[in-house]
């Protein structure tokens, strides 16, 4: 038996683990679509804590709010509506990748730890335009909540955006180069 005839079988079972885990991906971006309620409100409780270090007084999240400046003359909160929602970041890279995987037999490996980076930096990104905004919401009132919300942090989503999808790519359609033997 050939060496060739020995590996369709471990073949066909990567092909068909990497088909398996693109649609999950693909379920995937299609469940938070669904839950994005939920996740806006979870997103909001990780970006009390995170925002709490950047702006004056306490912080707190409700439901899909933000509440900042809590213990001041000066509370305010932010709404995390579906368009500034990490979501809408989030689920183009998941079905990139799904879509990745049932087009072109990748490393699997690759596709997922291009996604995981991917996601990364979209959610950082993300999560920073929102303490941004409020530290701006604070310091210099709605025209320095509007600079950053509006353009500021949109640049930096967008550039964040433009940078996980690029290394998704990159991580997951490069070949490792063949190893070379050592020359004594």
């Amino acid at each position: 038996m050939s060496t060739v005839a020995l590996n369709r079988p471990v073949r066909a079972a990567g092909r068909a683990a990497s088909v398996l885990i693109a649609l999950a991906l693909l379920a995937l971006a299609a469940v938070l679509l669904g839950l994005q309620q939920q996740f806006r409100e979870i997103e909001a409780r990780v970006a009390a804590v995170l925002m709490n270090p950047m702006v004056h007084g306490g912080t707190a999240p409700a439901g899909s709010i933000v509440w900042f400046g809590l213990g001041t003359d000066q509370v305010t909160g932010f709404q995390i509506t579906t368009l500034c929602s990490t979501v809408i970041l989030v689920t183009p890279l998941l079905a990139i990748a799904g879509v990745l995987l049932l087009v072109r037999p990748l490393a699997l490996g690759r596709v997922l730890i291009g996604l995981a980076v991917g996601v990364g930096i979209v959610t950082v990104c993300n999560l920073l335009r929102y303490g941004f905004a409020a530290f701006a919401m604070q310091g210099w009132g709605n025209d320095g909540f509007e600079l950053v919300h509006r353009y500021l942090g949109s640049l930096l989503v967008i550039a964040g955006f433009i940078a996980a999808f690029i290394l998704l790519l990159r991580v997951a359609t490069t070949r490792r180069a063949p190893k070379r033997g050592r020359h004594s």
